[in-house]
């Protein structure tokens, strides 16, 4: 690291990239419990498009309304899976509850990197396809105070990699596209979208992550994009 950076503003994912859950009951557990099986394409699906669609901007007007379409949306997957319409709402119940009771931790390299980042004056900025409460999942993982703002797209009404959520966050953030460096943990949202809006990415392939079905090459080194093991890569770019 030199005296001066070269770059303003790190934009940042949050769960896989941060943060990741030691406890969460998932759906699988829950369709388990009454006998069912999710089905993995519907699986992929469910998950790798997201719970949030790619746009949601109506739902997006209020918690209220965010967390009443994400309801829907349950129903709506509970439903592909062939869940007797009886169960859905215990199933959903279940589910919720499930979330309250998750344990979120940051990555042990992280409070350590981010404050590292920080130090060289540089811009921390949270931007991740998450649900309404994202601050509260930040806070949760003890993160809060280490970075700038915080940018869900339950908030802005898209997910990542559509375009308008990284215009969304680098306005607010007061950064332009060339002038940051976009790290995460999935190719399609964290690498592709940020590389098409003008910044540059760094690709997260940590020991033991979930596969990221959106990454379509074995092996990215070599695609002119850095792939990292853990955030702590970042202090050598800037």
């Amino acid at each position: 690291m030199g005296s001066v950076a070269k770059y303003r503003g790190i934009l940042l994912d949050f769960y896989g990239t941060l943060a990741r859950a030691t406890h969460w009951f998932s759906v699988e557990e829950a369709l388990a419990e009454h006998g069912y099986v999710l089905d993995p394409e519907l699986r992929d699906r469910w998950f790798n498009d997201g719970i949030d669609g790619d746009d949601h901007e109506a739902a997006s007007q209020s918690r209220d309304h965010y967390v009443k379409w994400q309801l829907d949306r349950t129903y709506s997957m509970l439903s592909e899976s062939d869940v007797h319409p009886d169960e859905h709402a215990t199933i959903a119940e279940k589910l919720r509850i499930g979330a309250a009771t998750r344990v979120l931790e940051a990555y042990d390299e992280v409070p350590e990197v981010l404050a590292q980042l920080r130090a060289e004056g540089l811009k921390l900025v949270v931007c991740s396809n998450w649900d309404w409460d994202l601050a509260e999942a930040v806070d949760e993982s003890g993160l809060s105070d280490a970075v700038d703002l915080l940018v869900s797209s339950a908030w802005v009404g898209v997910r990542k990699p559509n375009p308008r959520i990284y215009l969304h966050t680098l306005e607010k953030a007061g950064l332009e596209p060339e002038e940051v460096l976009f790290a995460g943990d999935t190719w399609g949202a964290d690498v592709e979208g940020p590389l098409a809006a003008g910044m540059t990415p760094v690709y997260l392939r940590r020991d033991g992550h979930w596969t990221d079905g959106t990454c379509p090459h074995d092996e990215p080194r070599g695609r002119g994009v850095t792939v990292a093991s853990d955030l702590s890569a970042i202090l050598s770019l800037i």
